[in-house]
C-alpha cells in the first residue's frame, strides 16, 4: 500500500512539472528612455515647508540596445520634501509590432540644492506583457535625471534601465 501511494505521488508530481510551461533562458534588456511630463497634479501637505504629494503622467521614447524604439507612458505617484523623496508607479512600453510590456517601479528622487535637477534611482518588476512579451517575468533597475524645476508639465529628463527577464517557451 505504501509503495502505491509513493508511486501515485511521483506520477502526480511528474505530470505537474510536465504540464507547467517551460521558461526560456534569461534575456537582458538595456535602454535609455526620454521623458516629457505631460500632466502633473500636486498638493502641498502642510506639515513642513516644501512637502508635496502628487501624480504625474510622463511620455517618452525608449531606445533599446538592439536598435528598437518603443513609445512609453509612465504614471507615477510621489511624496517629496524639498523635491526629494520616494516615488512609485507603472510604465507601459509599446513597440512597433504592437507588443507591450508593463512594469511596476519604486524608487527615489534626490534634488540638487537649488532644485533645478534631480537624480532618479530605483527598481522595477514586470507585471504584464503582450505579443512577443506575453508571460514576461523579471526585474531590473533604473537611474536617470530630471532636468528643470519642480514637478510640472513640460519638465524633461531621461532614465537608463537594465532588466533581466524570461518568457514562456513557445
Amino acid at each position: 500500500m505504501r509503495a502505491k501511494l509513493w508511486l501515485i505521488i511521483l506520477v502526480v508530481a511528474t505530470l505537474a512539472v510536465l504540464a507547467a510551461p517551460p521558461q526560456a533562458g534569461a534575456e537582458s534588456l538595456k535602454w535609455r528612455q526620454t521623458l516629457y511630463v505631460s500632466k502633473v497634479e500636486r498638493i502641498e501637505v502642510g506639515d513642513v515647508p516644501g512637502h508635496i504629494v502628487g501624480v504625474s503622467e510622463i511620455g517618452g521614447l525608449a531606445f533599446f540596445e538592439s536598435g528598437e524604439v518603443a513609445t512609453c507612458l509612465t504614471r507615477a505617484m510621489w511624496d517629496y520634501t524639498k523635491l526629494s523623496g520616494p516615488s512609485q508607479g507603472y510604465m507601459l512600453c509599446t513597440f512597433e509590432d504592437e507588443s507591450t510590456f508593463v512594469y511596476k517601479f519604486q524608487g527615489t528622487q534626490t534634488a540638487d540644492p537649488g532644485g533645478k535637477t534631480s537624480l532618479w534611482k530605483g527598481t522595477f518588476s514586470f507585471v504584464q506583457g503582450s505579443g512577443r512579451f506575453a508571460g514576461i517575468q523579471g526585474s531590473g533597475s533604473y537611474s536617470g535625471k530630471r532636468i528643470g524645476g519642480p514637478p510640472a508639465a513640460g519638465i524633461q529628463g531621461y532614465v537608463d534601465s537594465t532588466a533581466t527577464y524570461t518568457l514562456p517557451q513557445r
